[in-house]
C-alpha cells in the first residue's frame, strides 16, 4: 500500500473524481490555438478551473468532465475576447515603451533628438502622400475608424480605403527606413 500522503483522495459521495492532469493538456491545447501570448494560456486554464469550482454544487454528479470543461473554456475564451475588444487591448502600449516615452526628461539628449528626427521623417512622409491616401491612413490609425466608416466619410469605396492605407504604410516604411 502506498504511503498515505501520495495516494489520491477518493471522490466525495455523489461526485466523480476530476483528474486535472488528464484535462489540463486538452485545455492548454485549446487556448494555445486561440491566444497570441503563450504566457496567457495558463491564466485561461486557471479561469476554467475557478469557474468550475465556483459553480459546482455539492451532490451534483458530472457525467463527462471533458465536455463540461471545454464548454467552460469556450465561455472563458469568449468573455476574454469581448473584454479585450471593449478595452481596445490591441492598442495598448507595453509598460516599458510607455516609460521610455514618459520618463519625464530622463531620456538621454541623443535619444530625444533621434525621436524628434523620426517624428519629423514620419510627418514629412505623410505630407508626401496624396490627401485621400493620407486622410485614410490617419483616420484608420489615429482615429481608430473602420474602413467602412472611412469610406462613408471620404465618399470612396471600402476596398479603396484598404489600398490607400496599405500604400501609406509602404510609403512610410520606405521613407523612415531611408532616414535611418
Amino acid at each position: 500500500m502506498p504511503p498515505l500522503k501520495n495516494r489520491p483522495l477518493p471522490p466525495r459521495p455523489g461526485t466523480q473524481a476530476l483528474d486535472h492532469a488528464d484535462h489540463r493538456a486538452a485545455l492548454r491545447a485549446y487556448f494555445a490555438r486561440r491566444v497570441e501570448a503563450a504566457d496567457e494560456v495558463d491564466d485561461h486554464v486557471q479561469d476554467v478551473y475557478c469557474r468550475v469550482l465556483a459553480a459546482r454544487v455539492d451532490g451534483q454528479r458530472v457525467a463527462n468532465w471533458r465536455d463540461m470543461l471545454m464548454r467552460v473554456a469556450s465561455s472563458v475564451w469568449i468573455d476574454r475576447f469581448r473584454r479585450d475588444k471593449a478595452r481596445v487591448r490591441d492598442r495598448h502600449v507595453a509598460f516599458d515603451e510607455a516609460i521610455e516615452v514618459c520618463d519625464g526628461g530622463a531620456t538621454s539628449p541623443e535619444a530625444a533628438t533621434a525621436g524628434r528626427q523620426r517624428l519629423a521623417a514620419v510627418r514629412a512622409a505623410l505630407l508626401e502622400l496624396d490627401p485621400v491616401c493620407r486622410q485614410s491612413f490617419v483616420l484608420a490609425r489615429y482615429e481608430g475608424m473602420s474602413h467602412k466608416e472611412i469610406a462613408a466619410r471620404l465618399g470612396i469605396p471600402t476596398v479603396a480605403v484598404g489600398r490607400h492605407i496599405e500604400r501609406a504604410m509602404i510609403h512610410l516604411a520606405r521613407r523612415v527606413a531611408d532616414q535611418a
